[in-house]
């Protein structure tokens, strides 16, 4: 899976206030936990952090993460926290990873193709956009891929229909629907026209109101 850089600088102020400055100027506070060391207080640019979750799929992004002054280092963004209007990002917290050490993350799916079955008035509708997968960093793709070009009037392609690299595997479900083609319900002239009728026939049928 490829990395998303991502750069971040010390701190050494803590507490709510500290905090709020630097949201209000543009930053989000985060703490960088490695293994068996102490946690790191960081700041990083909120740009930054919109940036790479654009790049990612559900947050759980495969970070270079490169403390200013530092080498850089595989991280994971672990957890985000917002505002009560979910909007704005208030924290970060990022976790050091081993290029051998196992991970669930987000994998995009993406379809690729046209259905044999696709003519006027069909639906295509995917239900899954994206998969949770376990498998060591290496291993896991930026997306996967699913040809739905063999798909026909009333398939459905399921969890099961998508290729995993060897050594990646569902992190739960993997009985979910992805996508299907079926026929779209469309109202005919003739149903719409009798609705119409009904409508004006129950207009003229209302009796009138007397006054006083």
């Amino acid at each position: 899976m490829e990395q998303i850089p991502l750069t971040a600088t010390r701190r050494e102020t803590t507490g709510k206030g500290p905090a709020k400055q630097m949201r209000a100027q543009g930053k989000v506070p985060a703490v960088f936990y490695a293994g068996g060391q102490e946690a790191a207080k960081l700041t990083i640019e909120q740009t930054e952090i919109d940036r790479v979750l654009r790049g990612s799929s559900g947050g759980n992004a495969f970070l270079s993460l490169t403390i200013e002054g530092e080498a850089p280092r595989m991280a994971v963004i672990k957890e985000l926290q917002f505002d009560y209007l979910g909007k704005s990002i208030q924290h970060a917290d990022l976790y050091e990873v081993r290029a051998d050490q196992e991970l669930t993350l987000e994998v995009s799916i993406e379809l690729t193709g046209e259905p044999k079955g696709m003519t006027a008035g069909a639906l295509l509708s995917q239900s899954a956009y994206s998969a949770s997968v376990v498998g060591v960093v290496a291993n896991i793709p930026d997306s996967i891929i699913l040809d739905i070009s063999g798909m026909e009037m009333g398939d459905a392609l399921y969890a099961t229909d998508l290729t995993l690299p060897e050594g990646v595997t569902f992190a739960g479900d993997d009985t979910f629907m992805v996508v299907s083609l079926s026929e779209a319900i469309l109202a005919t002239e003739d149903e719409e026209a009798g609705e119409d009728e009904e409508g004006a026939e129950g207009e003229e049928e209302k009796p009138e109101e007397g006054g006083e």
